[in-house]
């Protein structure tokens, strides 16, 4: 009899901190947002991973362009500026989730770069290539405020919300 109540009190002692620990994390998860730097600095690593994935892709511009030529002269251009917003989003993770953040921008990049890989999957690779493969060009060529502007209007959601607005999320699988 005794052996069960041990039993009986070691069991709720475990579920009772399970429950705290999962409502916890609940709670810490839900007060994740991004300031407007951050949301700045995952709208430019976005940009910059579509570049990316439409430079491989496409490989030419609708007129022959490299477009490995212009992404690394997007890149080169905005070294500094795209050097900042990982830095952001690694202080955002530390911050958010402790330990390092350079796994999680890492994991961030990845899971940008598969965003517009799904988007290739959906519409096929010579379609995408025909809607996007000019950016590339024009974004090689844009001046620090045109690639501001470019992040700035940027529709696509973010992986947190805006802290204080009702901004969209894009889906989390962290």
């Amino acid at each position: 009899m005794k052996k069960c109540i041990v039993f009986i009190a070691l069991a709720i002692t475990l579920l009772s901190s399970s429950v705290f620990a999962a409502t916890k994390a609940k709670t810490i998860a839900s007060k994740r947002c991004y300031s407007p730097a951050e949301v700045q600095a995952e709208q430019l690593l976005r940009l910059h991973s579509e570049l990316m994935v439409i430079t491989v892709t496409c490989k030419v511009s609708s007129v022959g362009q490299d477009l490995v030529a212009a992404y690394t002269g997007f890149t080169k251009n905005n070294i500094d500026v795209l050097h900042d917003a990982e830095q952001t989003m690694v202080n955002y993770y530390k911050k958010a989730y402790g330990g390092k953040g350079i796994p999680l921008l890492d994991r961030l990049r990845t899971k940008l770069a598969n965003e517009y890989g799904q988007q290739i999957a959906n519409v096929s690779a010579p379609a995408f290539c025909a809607q996007r493969r000019d950016k590339v060009i024009s974004m090689h060529g844009a001046s620090a405020s045109a690639v501001q502007g470019e992040v700035l209007k940027a529709s696509a959601s973010t992986y947190e919300p805006l802290c204080g607005s009702g901004m969209r999320t894009a889906q989390k699988s962290r």
